[in-house]
């Protein structure tokens, strides 16, 4: 458990003051590890990076961090870096999460301390700083608190309307929604690891909650259980069945105490992920 009121008294005393030079030490970072990213492959869904990199450049700017040699840096981040190292060293804490910014978008960033650290703030809206240093509660960044809040992010950033998974009732204690996006664009949620605890360390209470609404979309299930009929996995094509398959996987993993950690966890993941790579190919048509 975090103690709020130390961490804000190293915030104050460490990092406040070194503001300017913070930035200059994340600034570097990125201009280390963005030409790598760069020349990685084509653009997420047909844009130039950084758009939608946000995870990959939190990566790479905490790997750049952990690989830093101080004494090559240029005098206004080495500032910065003796800032954030004093910092740790008398307690404080730095680490990367995962969130609801301002309503608006899903955003990796750093908590260090209460200070906001974006690192990748251009990946939405590429004309904005790189950068971005923030007292937590000036940043409006919070934690998604259930898959509800979840498909409202979705709404706003993606464009995209969440269902309830009755399709795939034995995934859907991990995996409880699938988006689809104006264009037609269908994927199963959430595959971030912050998502599955969620739903796991509550028992899939979470994920039953969002799963207990009315069966999904009768022609949309058939149309995906047609896509999805090949894999070697349970396809509902009755969304009312399927809902019910998948309320009752929810009860019976809790019933049993599955983890976030043990190996149905994992299978479940590898499904997923043979799930999404079968439903980028997929395009349903536009919906209003």
């Amino acid at each position: 458990m975090l103690d709020k009121e130390a961490e804000q008294a190293l915030t104050e005393r460490f990092l406040l003051p070194a503001l300017p030079a913070l930035e200059a030490l994340f600034r570097l970072l990125r201009g280390q590890i963005d030409p790598a990213l760069r020349q990685t492959g084509p653009g997420k869904a047909g844009k130039p990076y950084p758009l939608g990199w946000c995870l990959e450049i939190s990566q790479a700017v905490q790997n750049a961090l952990q690989r830093l040699q101080p004494v090559s840096l240029p005098p206004l981040a080495a500032q910065g870096y003796a800032a954030l190292a004093a910092f740790l060293a008398n307690g404080g804490r730095f680490r990367q999460v995962w969130g609801d910014l301002r309503g608006e978008y899903f955003q990796n960033a750093f908590l260090a301390g209460t200070l906001y650290i974006d690192a990748s703030n251009d990946t939405v809206v590429p004309t904005k700083p790189p950068v971005e240093i923030l007292p937590l509660e000036q940043a409006r960044f919070v934690p998604i608190e259930d898959f509800e809040h979840f498909g409202r992010v979705a709404a706003r950033y993606w464009g995209a309307q969440a269902f309830p998974n009755h399709v795939l009732p034995s995934l859907a204690p991990y995996f409880p929604l699938l988006t689809v996006t104006a264009e037609g664009a269908v994927c199963l949620q959430s595959a971030t690891n912050y998502m599955i605890a969620l739903t796991c360390t509550a028992g899939f209470q979470p994920s039953e909650q969002v799963l207990a609404a009315r069966p999904m979309d009768r022609d949309l299930a058939g149309r995906l259980a047609q896509c999805l009929a090949n894999l070697p996995i349970e396809v509902v094509q009755e969304p009312a069945r399927g809902r019910a398959l998948a309320l009752g996987a929810c009860r019976e993993l809790r019933a049993c105490g599955a983890s976030a950690s043990d190996d149905h966890r994992t299978r479940a993941c590898l499904a997923m992920l043979e799930v999404n790579r079968v439903l980028e190919g997929v395009v349903l048509g536009r919906r209003g």
